[in-house]
């Protein structure tokens, strides 16, 4: 992996510059990206830098079904099969695990861009501090997914005694990886993560939806937080996100009978990111996966006048029941970057856990305002626990296959709501109980040989 790594960047910055490489003499630095272009070149790798992992915890979540027995097995991509019934012996030999490979791999380019800022001598100021930010941001963000996939759920009181994923902060592959604490690793992220939202530029993002501007870092952080269960610092962050960029679709606006309702680049997304895989056989990248069916509780909780219900999913052709049409991707492909919606939903559910939760559901209007087609009547509760499960409710709606899902399962768990996910294969029931270790997936094997790093339980 770490050889192939090397190669990578190598072939890539031969790429962007042969005449360069051409008329230089041949030596080990040649791999090493110098000027300011160069940094920019491989931070907007989309296919490198813009990928979250995410794949394993979306197979693994509860919004989706498969029909039966066959279609699991016809699954070829192993980990994702396994992943489906929460198996113990999730990669069965397999090596190469995107989930694990592709963040540590945008850390590797963010440290060699953080060490070549530093040895850079090109008066440009400006651009070096943007783009240190944006590495900053790319290694938070994939410490952030790691930690969400490859540990168990943070908790306040004994996130020091919670062992977390390797922290690789230099460029030098050769380092010895070591597992540190979840703590840690919090620290860590939220240390680039404030560092790169001061030098981020306050810009409103375009069609250049792949760079993160300060909207972003602060939308980030408030995704951070709200998952350590920090509701007073996630509400600040998102408040403070919000502040700078708040656009909204109106669903009203949109096409309920195309396959493709939202474009890509659309007004909500602050910073534009796939799962891993590309081509898995559960959520399809330019088709339908007509086998990939919604949960049925899940479906049924959209109102009729809701148009999340006709945007977000049709009839597949093969068993005539709901499946997923597709969001902020312009595709099938599930959408795993940041956008406003989730902020609008992470205000509002920080303002009633810290005991508001009038104006908690205030916020939350705003957000279903554009969601509903005819007369839209505000959401009324009478506590804060009732709030709470109204949120709970629309959040899950507006975030289908967003990533979040496995995520959000985790910390309501950490909370006590005790959910228990189950599948049923040819007659065989499946579950994933509350305080499963399982909620953590396995260190890829060829990482524990190689690194010797503990394993997680299984």
């Amino acid at each position: 992996m770490k050889k192939y790594l090397i190669l990578m960047i190598a072939l890539f910055l031969i790429a962007c510059n042969k005449r360069d490489f051409l008329d230089d003499k041949p030596r080990s630095s040649l791999i090493v990206p110098k000027t300011l272009d160069n940094f920019t070149k491989l931070l907007d790798n989309f296919n490198v830098m813009n990928l979250s992992g995410n794949t394993l915890s979306e197979v693994s979540s509860d919004d989706y079904y498969l029909p039966d027995q066959s279609t699991w097995e016809s699954i070829y991509v192993v980990e994702e099969r396994n992943a489906y019934v929460w198996k113990a012996d999730l990669y069965e030999g397999a090596q190469q695990i995107r989930d694990w490979e592709d963040p540590y791999k945008q850390i590797l380019y963010a440290n060699i861009i953080l060490e070549g800022l530093e040895r850079n001598t090109e008066k440009d100021k400006k651009t070096a501090e943007w783009l240190k930010g944006w590495a900053l941001f790319a290694r938070g963000f994939a410490l952030f997914n790691l930690t969400q996939e490859f540990a168990m759920p943070y908790n306040n009181v004994y996130a020091a005694d919670i062992i977390g994923v390797p922290m690789k902060l230099e460029s030098d592959v050769t380092a010895i990886a070591v597992r540190s604490s979840l703590k840690d690793n919090l620290t860590q992220i939220l240390s680039d993560l404030e560092l790169a939202k001061s030098l981020l530029p306050d810009k409103k993002p375009g069609m250049d939806r792949n760079r993160p501007y300060k909207s972003a870092a602060l939308a980030l952080l408030a995704r951070v937080l709200l998952s350590a269960g920090k509701y007073h610092e996630a509400l600040n962050y998102a408040t403070l996100s919000l502040e700078l960029y708040d656009s909204l679709i109106d669903f009203n606006l949109l096409s309920q009978t195309s396959n493709t309702p939202i474009v890509q680049y659309n007004d909500e997304v602050l910073f534009s990111c796939y799962p891993s895989s590309v081509s898995s056989p559960i959520f399809g990248t330019y088709r339908s996966a007509t086998t990939t069916l919604i949960d049925s509780s899940l479906y049924e909780s959209y109102q009729p006048n809701d148009l999340r219900k006709s945007i977000f999913f049709t009839t597949s052709t093969v068993t005539g029941k709901p499946m997923y049409k597709g969001t902020y991707t312009g595709t099938t492909r599930p959408f795993t970057g940041l956008a406003t919606d989730e902020q609008y939903l992470i205000k509002a559910e920080c303002q009633i856990r810290i005991g508001d939760f009038i104006e908690g559901l205030a916020t939350l209007d705003k957000l279903l305002l554009k969601r509903y087609r005819g007369e839209y009547k505000p959401l009324i509760a009478t506590d804060r626990h009732m709030a709470l499960s109204l949120l709970k409710n629309e959040r899950r709606k507006e975030l289908v296959f967003r990533g979040l899902r496995w995520q959000d399962i985790r910390r309501y768990n950490r909370e006590g709501d005790n959910i228990t996910l189950k599948r049923k294969l040819n007659g065989k029931e499946f579950i994933l109980e509350p305080k499963s270790p399982r909620y953590a997936f396995p260190i890829p094997q060829n990482e524990i040989i190689i690194n010797g790093l503990p394993q997680n339980e299984r």
